[in-house]
């Protein structure tokens, strides 16, 4: 119970390190130092501490089979092995939430320290748009998701498990997963802050391309450990190979694989500039909206958590108001720049751009086979399921 203590209060904590640092950032955009101020390291540095330390008690809680906790009482055991105690951690909505939380103070963390020869405001305009993302998961655990909720009296034993969640592959895949997904808020708090300091250049394509890259590549291992485990698990071609939460996986991955290259004809050719916004603001709205379906409860899937309505309404709102403040930014502040060069009909950079068109259909296919039968059950109380026939008629008509 006392580490179930500490890391509570850790969280608020850590909440209140978030309030402080929007406000020293606020009010450094109007001082004419031209490097940031130094509290907003040293504020940075106090949050991923508080917040890493949260996680740590929760770890803890696992290991030592406190089923005063009640994430623990329902995800563990005092038989289970040490190894799934500690991935059942991250096994279940609140733990993998406040793994997200981690992941996203942590980039933030990286971000300031590897971006110190960009421009000041830039930088400081990253940290505010990444602070209200974590304000938003700091509020959404602490009011709908709190992993630290107690139980009494205390039960000797918990309830365990999934037995088919047991598996080395899958203990691994949700963090691998989850840095890929929560990576793709960087580029979206570094796009929106270029598009209000007009930074939007081929030194701006270097530096996010990195983030691009490193997203990516966790995504990509994350989905390909899930199909694995999900292969001899529950069987190649069956539940899984149709599964919602697959696709919504799939669909921020194909749009992070058209924004790799469309990033690189920006950096090196100076072209393709608006494209590159739109796939960045894309990429993490498309995590988003998976992380709605997930948590909401509205999707029928064997990765889906427990229905709770308010954890579906908080994330719908906030979904559509980082959706909202992007696109508000995006149309009345961008200004696209006259390019000299001329990109001729059969150049690398018109080969691309087809090639993230066919990127964004086999996308469109994925995202409307995933939310339609979502829609018309709303409407009509019908419900269908989207299987094979749609995805080879649509997926591969060219």
């Amino acid at each position: 119970m006392l580490f179930s203590q500490i890391g509570y209060y850790s969280l608020i904590f850590g909440l209140i390190f978030s309030v402080i640092l929007i406000s020293i950032a606020y009010k450094d955009l109007f001082t004419v130092k031209n490097s940031i101020n130094s509290n907003i390291f040293i504020f940075t540095s106090l949050q991923l501490i508080f917040v890493f330390l949260s996680f740590i008690c929760l770890i803890i809680s696992f290991i030592n089979s406190d089923f005063s906790n009640e994430i623990v009482y329902n995800n563990s055991h005092t038989t289970k092995p040490l190894f799934y105690k500690i991935s059942g951690t991250w096994g279940n909505h609140e733990g993998s939430l406040l793994l997200c939380l981690l992941i996203l103070v942590l980039f933030i963390f990286i971000f300031l320290i590897t971006s110190k020869k960009q421009p000041k405001k830039y930088q400081i305009f990253t940290l505010l748009f990444q602070e209200i993302i974590i304000v938003g998961f700091f509020l959404f655990i602490l009011l709908t998701s709190n992993p630290f909720n107690h139980l009494f009296p205390v039960p000797k034993q918990g309830l365990g498990l999934n037995p088919i969640l047991q598996d080395p592959i899958l203990a691994v895949h949700p963090p691998i997963l989850y840095l890929g997904y929560i990576g793709s808020s960087i580029i979206l708090s570094a796009s929106i802050s270029a598009i209000i300091q007009n930074y939007v250049n081929s030194q701006w394509a270097k530096n996010l391309k990195n983030w691009v890259i490193i997203s990516w590549i966790f995504l990509t291992i994350g989905i390909i450990l899930g199909s694995i485990w999900a292969y001899y698990e529950l069987g190649w071609g069956g539940f899984w190979f149709w599964d919602p939460v697959e696709n919504i996986s799939l669909m921020p991955w194909l749009c992070l694989t058209a924004l790799i290259h469309s990033v690189i004809v920006l950096e090196k050719r100076s072209l393709l500039a608006t494209w590159t916004l739109v796939l960045s603001i894309s990429s993490f709205t498309l995590s988003m909206c998976g992380t709605f379906l997930v948590r909401s409860g509205i999707l029928n899937s064997v990765h889906t958590f427990a229905n709770d309505p308010k954890r579906g309404v908080f994330i719908l709102i906030f979904l559509f108001l980082l959706i909202l403040i992007s696109l508000f930014i995006f149309f009345f502040f961008y200004k696209e720049k006259k390019i000299d060069q001329k990109n001729f009909l059969f150049s690398k950079e018109t080969s691309i751009l087809i090639n993230n068109w066919f990127m964004m259909y086999f996308l469109s296919v994925v995202l409307i086979g995933t939310v339609y039968p979502i829609f018309l059950e709303v409407i009509t109380s019908e419900k269908i399921s989207v299987g094979p026939p749609f995805i080879t008629n649509y997926l591969f008509l060219f």
